[in-house]
């Protein structure tokens, strides 16, 4: 029996892609294996799926490139935005065996996004927003209720309020993984998502996600903050992207959003997509960083000390010292040994602000 090697370069959750082709190629009577390892694997035909443009992936990809050479055939958004699935494949119900996986569904019911964020793939890969399949039936198992869906901008489609009710009388739980979009956020589709039992990745507990990724969006979330309310207790989750074009201020006026309206944050640092670089503002320095290093946040405090972590770094690349309160904040809670490295530097640290609020925003840059 011919054999198909899969390789899953950087999913975090089941490769939509890649159950579509075991199921293509096991209808062709093919033995079909998946590989996580970038290691060489015998087989008759080798695929691989990389969803992720970084460091860490594109290396990955290089490994199985050297292994294979031209031998090998590898598609995702990490690699190739034009690249599609043949018709045939992209028409299979997903193998779910492949990755042993029963605990929820994953699928798309509408694909693109007509917005165009700099910082994302979509509207170049997907397109504006159109219907992808021809219902729930097409990824949903018999019998399976939890379901993550893989939308771009579900609640900008115009028959969104169809696809939402289908959700309540299926009684689904469903996991908006890409988050909505609050600007399309009205009454009708409020009542309706009230009535979906909306759920966290993990399907334990109550979470419907939003993002946040520019300055213009904060008004929409005031306006729309009793709606917001109703969603529950610590049942929003507001995910923010940092380190593309915001400047300190800015981020700051996010970060006050979240706190004011009691939404859970996600803090998501920029990830370049092919042919994107960060455009962080040369004077990202803008505010008074004592204020934002202050902040505090009811829950998710790991993610907000990544932020912090990159704020540190930052400030090191633009002013060649460490500022030791910031310092501070970030290790009072974890690996509180790590803060001896930065106190055995003392010429690499400051006491005193330099940027643009500070005395001297001149200092020469020192590398660690």
């Amino acid at each position: 029996m011919a054999t198909v090697v899969l390789y899953d370069v950087d999913s975090r959750i089941p490769n939509l892609a890649l159950m579509k082709l075991s199921s293509y190629y096991k209808g062709l009577r093919y033995r079909v294996v998946i590989e996580k390892r970038m290691v060489p694997v015998p087989g008759d035909l080798h695929l691989a799926s990389a969803v992720f443009h970084c460091e860490r992936s594109r290396r990955k990809v290089e490994q199985l490139r050297a292994i294979y050479g031209n031998d090998i055939e590898i598609g995702g958004t990490g690699v190739d935005l034009r690249k599609r699935l043949p018709p045939e494949v992209e028409a299979c119900f997903p193998d779910y065996s492949l990755y042993r996986h029963d605990r929820y569904a994953v699928g798309f019911l509408t694909r693109g996004c007509h917005k165009g964020c700099a910082f994302c793939v979509v509207p170049a890969k997907e397109g504006s927003v159109k219907l992808q399949t021809g219902g729930f039936d097409d990824f949903m198992p018999p019998g399976q209720k939890n379901l993550m869906l893989l939308d771009d901008n579900l609640l900008a489609y115009p028959g969104v309020e169809t696809l939402l009710d289908e959700m309540v009388r299926r009684r689904y739980a469903v996991n908006f993984n890409q988050t909505l979009d609050i600007a399309y956020l009205t009454p009708e589709k409020y009542a309706l998502l009230r009535r979906i039992d909306y759920r966290n990745a993990r399907f334990t507990r109550s979470r419907i996600y939003f993002s946040c990724n520019h300055c213009g969006t904060v008004r929409r979330f005031f306006e729309r903050k009793e709606m917001l309310r109703g969603f529950g207790q610590d049942a929003v989750c507001v995910v923010c992207i940092y380190g593309f074009d915001t400047s300190l201020a800015q981020d700051y006026e996010r970060w006050m959003m979240l706190r004011r309206l009691m939404l859970v944050p996600f803090f998501q640092e920029y990830w370049p997509v092919p042919g994107v670089p960060p455009r962080v503002p040369e004077r990202f320095f803008d505010m008074d960083l004592d204020r934002v290093i202050r902040l505090t946040f009811r829950s998710n405090g790991q993610n907000w000390e990544k932020y912090l972590r990159w704020l540190n770094r930052l400030y090191f690349a633009t002013y060649g010292r460490y500022y030791l309160p910031l310092v501070r904040i970030i290790y009072r809670y974890n690996k509180k040994a790590a803060i001896r490295r930065f106190l055995a530097r003392p010429e690499l640290l400051t006491t005193r602000l330099y940027h643009s609020y500070g005395q001297s925003a001149g200092i020469s840059r020192t590398v660690a």
